[in-house]
């Protein structure tokens, strides 16, 4: 069995005691649920998406039973968990204060003093199928040293979050070795300060490069990036219900992100944001959100303070609920247009059920779009669509086409977004905010060599004919050869090939404005490069390639 995420460490039964306006403790609790460090990051990572398994021991009762089950419904492997008879589940006692809704822990150890330092040779494999290993310090500490060093010896990446910090302590003999052989340490102020015995956490940091990530509260977190030390800014919240667990949903997130990829600043923020959304509900586990519900948070708090917030989250969720229809049901029935191109009861369901969705909020707005308003003009609060472009790849099952929207406001796009169905690939950009591709910001690579760089033509191959083949003739005859040249139809794929680094320049012949007008918006946004060639537009991140033009 193979896993994204494997957690080792243990898992408790948390009693939750929420003072009243007095500052008084109730004698009863408001809430008896399962958390625990090692449970609650295991959730966490879980509902982001991951595939998660736990390796932790459970006293054989009622208790250890109610954690099993807890595990079990959100989706965590819990065939390396070790009931026994006889063995005291952990507990804590929480205390959350009513007006800073920070929390006091009161621990009762049990199952996690169990632990020995001869299941890592039991679980090993477990370890050896896992991208990433995650541990907290808790369980004794020769188990913890017998585990980082088992992971270092077989190259697997280590999250350690240290909530025992005087076991890493530097002052102890052996503990800076042990440091270095951890892949990613994520600390609190005072575990910082607790391992390296300094307030300085810029010095922390910047020893350790691409390790120590400290997390600072409203002041964010701070990183070394081997370059120059990085503070990404906290995500600000206005409804602070209880801080219980915003550690743990953070680096539960924050493991899942990198075993699926992202770099360390994507997982950092995606992770941040995940942590945001849990503080807003009581409890540790209830308030950390699955993978769709972080998405939707990550795109309303990028659209806050924007006058144009409820326009994106409709044509968002339109643009996704119409290609569900399609996509639960393939609708054909094709018709040649007057212009020659292809038309799907698809393209027309797509587009009509988008218009519907947007007039249904905004009835005086204006359409320019493929279908059904391919004669309007672009004017104020103009919405411009087109349903399915590259229909007649999507009459062949490929996966080169897509849904794209831009809106039209006091002159100027305000969003736009490109939806690309058989990659599950989400492209929008936001006035002055930036481009994200599946919540993550697009950073461009600049200034590629001509050597490796590809280079797409878009639009018809019969339009600006003459013009792109010179110009493909004159790129062909340089000395050094571009790595690449492609050609599309479909002005959306085409977009967001540039945007997502599959492609390093775009040549595009086609002017209508449900073609170009949603990318172009991003490429803009992004601040790349374009050219005007004989009629052609050129966006482009290849070094040089003016000398061409």
């Amino acid at each position: 069995m193979n896993y994204d995420i494997c957690v080792f460490g243990g898992c408790a039964l948390d009693s939750f005691y929420y003072k009243n306006e007095f500052g008084e403790v109730p004698d009863v609790p408001s809430l008896i649920v399962p958390g625990g460090k090692g449970a609650n990051q295991a959730v966490a990572a879980s509902r982001a998406g991951a595939k998660v398994t736990i390796i932790t021991k459970l006293g054989k009762d009622d208790k250890g039973q109610k954690i099993l089950e807890n595990l079990v419904y959100n989706g965590i492997a819990t065939n390396n968990v070790e009931l026994v008879d006889g063995l005291q589940n952990d507990c804590s006692n929480i205390i959350i204060d009513n007006v800073t809704k920070d929390n006091e822990i009161i621990r009762f150890a049990g199952a996690i003093d169990s632990f020995t330092p001869d299941m890592i040779q039991q679980y090993r494999n477990v370890f050896l199928h896992s991208k990433i290993v995650v541990g907290q310090m808790k369980v004794p500490k020769e188990v913890s040293v017998e585990l980082i060093n088992f992971c270092h010896k077989n190259d697997i990446p280590i999250i350690i979050t240290p909530c025992r910090p005087n076991r890493l302590s530097i002052s102890e003999e052996g503990n800076k070795e042990l440091i270095d052989k951890i892949t990613y340490i994520t600390a609190n102020k005072s575990e910082c300060e607790t391992i390296f015995g300094t307030d300085n956490i810029e010095e922390c940091v910047t020893n350790y490069p691409n390790k120590l990530i400290v997390t600072l509260g409203d002041d964010g977190i701070m990183y070394h990036n081997g370059t120059e030390i990085v503070k990404v800014p906290a995500v600000f919240t206005k409804n602070v219900v209880d801080t219980t667990g915003a550690g743990d949903t953070f680096n539960g997130n924050f493991a899942a992100f990198l075993s699926r990829g992202f770099n360390l600043r994507e997982a950092i923020v995606k992770a941040q944001y995940a942590s945001s959304m849990k503080i807003q509900v009581k409890g540790a586990q209830d308030g950390m959100p699955y993978e769709d519900e972080l998405d939707k948070y990550i795109v309303n708090h990028l659209m806050e303070d924007n006058d144009y917030t409820r326009e994106f989250d409709l044509a968002y969720n339109a643009i996704l609920k119409a290609n569900d229809k399609i996509k639960r049901k393939k609708i054909l029935n094709v018709k040649v247009k007057e212009d020659e191109t292809f038309v799907t009861e698809s393209d027309l369901l797509i587009e009509k059920m988008i218009i519907d969705d947007i007039t249904d909020q905004y009835p005086n707005d204006n359409f320019v779009t493929e279908e059904f308003n391919n004669k309007n003009i672009i004017k104020d609060r103009t919405w411009i669509i087109d349903p399915i472009d590259g229909t007649a790849h999507y009459m062949k099952n490929s996966i080169f086409w897509g849904t794209q929207l831009a809106f039209v406001d006091h002159g100027k796009v305000q969003f736009s977004i490109i939806y690309i169905p058989k990659l599950n690939e989400i492209y929008y950009g936001i006035r002055g905010k930036g481009v994200y591709l599946n919540h993550k910001k697009v950073n461009i690579k600049r200034n590629v060599s001509f050597q490796e760089s590809a280079i797409e033509f878009c639009g018809s191959c019969h339009k600006k004919y003459e013009e792109k083949k010179e110009l493909f003739e004159r790129l062909l005859s340089n000395s050094t050869r571009p790595a690449n040249f492609m050609h599309i139809n479909s002005c959306c794929f085409a977009f967001s090939n540039l945007l997502s680094g599959r492609s390093n320049t775009l040549i595009i012949s086609t002017r209508k404005p449900w073609d170009v007008v949603p990318g172009m918006f991003m490429v803009e946004e992004l601040g790349i490069k374009s050219y005007d060639y004989e009629g052609i537009r050129i966006y482009s991140n290849t070094k040089d390639i003016d000398k061409f033009l």
